[in-house]
């Protein structure tokens, strides 16, 4: 696989996990987050795969990710962008940053930040 073809495949799994986020599905994340995900939330906590597979997003009526970046770096791989949502109590505006590495020949991600915008 050539470094195009892995930013590519960081980039759909990226675009999955925004998708599934915006539909409230978490059924797609099964396939993106490896067994040992963990994750700090924008007031730092930190939740692992389970948690975040169990606890429904609140549902958006708006949400839009922007300012997506994708690197790869031999078998680990960084996205960040942000993401502006409106809930029904409540705006959100924070960046994200992602960490995908190879296993087993499959791109999976092991950790993501959040922090908020301002």
């Amino acid at each position: 696989m050539t470094s195009a073809d892995d930013e590519a495949e960081i980039r759909r799994l990226d675009d999955a996990w925004n998708e599934a986020y915006m539909r409230n599905d978490r059924a797609p994340l099964a396939d993106i987050l490896a067994n040992d995900f963990t994750a700090l939330t924008a007031v730092g906590e930190e939740i692992d795969r389970a948690s975040l597979m169990i606890n429904p997003a609140q549902p958006a009526r708006f949400a839009l990710f922007s300012e997506q970046v994708v690197r790869v770096f031999g078998d680990t791989a960084v996205t960040r962008g942000r993401l502006q949502l409106e809930l029904e109590d409540r705006s959100i505006d924070q960046w994200f940053l992602r960490v995908f590495a190879r296993r087993d020949g499959a791109w999976r991600a092991v950790t993501a930040a959040v922090t908020p915008v301002g």
